[in-house]
């Protein structure tokens, strides 16, 4: 190559090269930009769509329940005793008054929540610790997967379960030393519910304690502390914001299940704090309430958006609650 052809190269062709590579690094930058405006709009969209639709669920359970609580006092319904809405189905028949007391309800879903959780917490933390902590790499790929089946396990084949096996079961057993049990009770459906909500807590707070650093472990064993001593001391301090996270959705798990309330505890709606009587659940009296040919402005129908708009409140409370806890213990442990 002749030293005329290096010249032309480098004062001719190379600046003609360098200003089309500017011109589509500028294309490509504009519309580098104009497809990052694209996509941050589409996903302000998506937030503010899940943000008005959670509103917008709010305000129409909201309004429902104004209307009924114009009709029935709202102190008779978190304070009554008796929960019988046998009202009018249609404007040509005659029914009685009716009774809105939800105290037995709340009852209810508190004393089968309460089972489940004593079923489903000690359990599931323990089987986190064990496949987390001991468990050897062999075991752990087999146990965990197979925990987690029990997920994927329909409602209704659990409330199958505690109707034709867990309940009798309990009965038959019970009966044998002298105690009187109901074929339908808070105590079958608890169980079985805390059967079904046992991997939320499990696999949950597994996931959580094995992102723990093990750099912690590590520290704690060269101070000569045991595996017992680290789970307890160490890693479950770290580990619990996001075990008291699964365990609050296991709570709202057990809240709002239905099936196996209906098929295992009923639908008698009896303030009792006996486990071996049957009750039922506000999620179970909800559905109880919409089913059917009814008015829909008459207040046993309204009386299912107010028993909803309770469900929210107690929920929300919950999850104020976690959070403090969260934070509390959080703040400690940094």
């Amino acid at each position: 190559m002749t030293i005329l052809s290096i010249l032309f190269m480098l004062f001719i062709v190379a600046p003609i090269c360098m200003l089309i590579a500017l011109s589509l690094a500028k294309r490509n930058r504009v519309l580098r930009n104009q497809v990052e405006k694209v996509i941050k709009t589409f996903l302000l969209s998506c937030a503010c769509l899940a943000i008005f639709t959670t509103i917008g669920i709010v305000l129409s359970v909201l309004f429902e329940s104004i209307r009924f609580f114009q009709v029935v006092p709202i102190s008779d319904f978190l304070l009554g005793l008796q929960w019988s809405p046998q009202m009018a189905i249609r404007e040509d028949q005659v029914g009685s008054s009716g009774a809105f007391g939800a105290v037995p309800l709340f009852a209810g879903t508190f004393l089968i929540t309460i089972i489940a959780m004593l079923v489903a917490v000690p359990f599931g933390l323990m089987s986190a610790i064990y496949l987390s902590e001991y468990a050897t790499h062999k075991i752990r790929t087999f146990a965990k997967p197979t925990l987690e089946i029990l997920a994927g396990i329909p409602t209704v084949v659990y409330g199958f379960f505690a109707a034709l096996t867990v309940a009798p079961l309990i009965r038959d057993n019970l009966e044998a030393f002298g105690l009187e049990v109901s074929s339908e009770s808070a105590l079958a459906a608890g169980i079985v519910m805390g059967v079904m909500i046992l991997p939320f807590v499990s696999s949950l707070s597994d996931d959580v304690i094995n992102a723990v650093p093990q750099s912690l472990r590590d520290g704690s064993y060269a101070l000569g502390a045991t595996s017992a001593e680290t789970v307890r001391r160490v890693v479950f301090p770290a580990a619990l914001p996001g075990i008291v996270g699964s365990i609050l959705l296991a709570v709202s798990r057990a809240i709002g299940e239905t099936m196996i309330v209906v098929m295992a505890a009923g639908l008698s709606a009896n303030l009792t704090a006996n486990p071996f009587e049957s009750v039922t659940t506000v999620t179970v009296q909800i559905v109880t309430l919409l089913v059917g040919d009814q008015e829909f402005d008459s207040p046993k129908t309204l009386a299912a958006f107010a028993l909803g708009l309770t469900l929210f409140a107690v929920t929300l409370l919950l999850n104020v609650i976690a959070l403090h806890v969260v934070r509390k213990y959080k703040e400690q442990y940094e």
